[in-house]
């Protein structure tokens, strides 16, 4: 894969790190949990040659529910009112994971028609 077409690819509100996943799975109820596990046992995006990152970085592409992106907002906002932290090296708040997960629930209702279903054109023509 290509440097552009990988950086376009995870430029998608749907496409998420290990480590944001993981950090969110820290303060999110055993549903929400399950789903971004199953995300986790899935394939990551193939990175370009010459990328130096490593597994905390890999990238998935999600396809997650757009009630189910929601609730999950909800809960990393949660997370910020409680100033909880992420673990790690360097710890920080959840504002930054916040804002991830803000901005994939916007797209999802961008993303989706007057039928409460998400457009399959609106999905392959991101980024606008």
């Amino acid at each position: 894969m290509e440097w552009n077409e990988y950086k376009t690819i995870c430029d998608h509100p749907s496409v998420l790190t290990r480590w944001l996943i993981e950090q969110t799975l820290r303060v999110c109820d055993a549903d929400s949990a399950s789903l971004l596990e199953s995300t986790l046992k899935s394939v990551p995006i193939t990175k370009p040659l010459g990328h130096k990152g490593g597994a905390a970085i890999d990238m998935f592409n999600t396809s997650l529910k757009r009630d189910d992106v929601a609730r999950i907002v909800a809960q990393v906002q949660n997370a910020v009112k409680a100033d909880k932290k992420t673990s790690g090296l360097v710890e920080r708040d959840y504002s930054h994971i916040e804002k991830t997960w803000s901005e994939y629930l916007h797209w999802c209702d961008e993303a989706t028609d007057s039928h409460g279903q998400t457009s399959e054109e609106d999905s392959k023509n991101w980024p606008r």
